[in-house]
């Protein structure tokens, strides 16, 4: 990809019905855009704050109100899509600067990086290959399968291993994390292949260093007293089994409805993990539109703007709506981005099969 936006592999572009459409000037979409990429430390604390109040104030009231009453069930639909928001702020973690947000770091990983054992080394310094262009989409990148490119049981299979995560998250940290400190080769292993929210088992991630690498050390460590802690207050019947339950269904929950978040936010064609073209890379991405309201529940914090996101990754979450739309209203009919738009998340799921 040269400065401009322009793919490189144009002959592959020539050779697809896509190139009766006009490609994408960076240049230009920054002009149209230019009001856009600066984050508001004010959304971004209220919204996660909010969000952190309400799942969590929500899953304290489904242990006070009688099972499965409508209380309850409204109660636990709020705390899962609440306390699922409020995960996916990690998203922001990777792509924002640390100095326009002090503090943020810090609060989600005391909030919900450590109690849902998802502290933000998991994701930072590794979603950062998935926007690479000269690893999206091969094997070097951790967040594609080529789910549009295989039978449909691969995707449910994908979506399913949402039931077992959190048990593997309790023993990764709880038991395999300080065990490997007792065996360099082993503690190797276990940063590598263990300590990602990649989709892919089988990928390797980079090790940290500097302040990085202590502070993965330091969340390490909390995240073993956290389990630590909460299997003493489980085994002692300070709270009960039937708590535990309601906890790991709402965690369940949390991790399906980002699976299928996950499965809808590319098209996943490319089986030979070949390097793609800049506007390839676009193509294989998608912008959600449809009723807003769905579409902020299932894809939250920007993330059903997954095909903008991929052409301008630091610009804030809060300002990809606005963008999409500018961009939706001031390009030209034939331009390549529209091909990026599913109007809901039926259709999105239907591309992968068509």
């Amino acid at each position: 990809m040269d400065n401009t936006g322009k793919s490189t592999s144009s002959a592959a572009l020539s050779a697809s019905p896509i190139a009766v459409h006009s490609p994408l000037e960076i240049p230009q979409l920054k002009k149209i855009l230019n009001d856009c990429f600066q984050p508001d430390p004010k959304i971004y604390w209220a919204d996660f704050l909010g969000s952190c109040v309400l799942g969590y104030g929500s899953l304290v009231l489904t242990e006070m109100v009688p099972t499965f009453s409508a209380l309850w069930f409204l109660g636990f639909v709020v705390s899962v899509f609440a306390l699922y928001r409020a995960v996916l702020f990690t998203h922001e973690l990777t792509h924002q600067d640390r100095k326009k947000l002090p503090g943020f770091s810090v609060a989600y990983n005391l909030l919900v990086g450590v109690p849902f054992l998802v502290p933000s080394f998991m994701y930072r310094g590794v979603h950062t290959d998935h926007h690479k262009k000269n690893s999206y989409a091969t094997q070097e990148d951790g967040e594609y399968i080529a789910f549009g490119a295989s039978p449909f049981w691969k995707t449910i299979a994908y979506i399913c291993q949402s039931f077992y995560l959190p048990i593997v998250l309790a023993i990764r940290f709880g038991i395999i994390g300080p065990l490997s400190l007792l065996h360099p080769k082993l503690r190797l292993l276990v940063m590598k292949k263990a300590s990602s929210m990649a989709i892919r088992f089988d990928a390797d991630r980079k090790v940290p260093v500097g302040i990085d690498l202590r502070n993965w050390y330091a969340l390490e460590v909390l995240c073993f007293l956290y389990v630590a802690g909460m299997t003493y207050v489980f085994a002692s019947g300070i709270l009960s089994l039937a708590t535990l339950a309601h906890v790991y269904a709402v965690v369940v929950c949390a991790f399906i409805i980002n699976s299928t978040r996950t499965v809808v936010a590319h098209r996943y064609r490319n089986k030979e993990f070949k390097e793609l073209s800049f506007h390839d890379q676009l193509l294989d991405s998608v912008n959600l539109e449809g009723n807003p309201i769905i579409g902020e529940l299932v894809a939250p914090v920007g993330l059903r703007f997954h095909g903008l996101h991929h052409l301008f990754a630091a610009m804030p979450y809060h300002n990809l709506a606005k963008a999409h739309r500018r961009l939706r209203e001031q390009l030209p009919k034939d331009s390549m981005y529209h091909l990026t738009v599913e109007p809901n998340l039926l259709s999105a799921f239907r591309t992968h099969y068509r």
